[in-house]
């Protein structure tokens, strides 16, 4: 069964009874989001940074 599901472009949860199958186009579109989740992240601190400035709040230290 997990044989025919791969043939389909379905990736089975379990290697033996799987009862769910996941598209491969899905975990594909998964780790393309995950690869540029760094990138959206920095453009988010960035714009927040910025938005505190404006407001009159400085960031007095880069550390966490």
């Amino acid at each position: 069964l997990p044989q025919l599901l791969l043939c389909s472009r379905l990736f089975p949860t379990a290697p033996s009874q799987p009862h769910l199958a996941i598209s491969v186009e899905l975990l594909a579109f998964y780790q393309a989001l995950f690869e540029h989740s760094c990138d959206l992240t920095n453009a988010l601190a960035s714009a927040l940074n910025t938005h505190y400035e404006q407001q009159g709040f400085w960031m007095t230290t880069q550390e966490v």
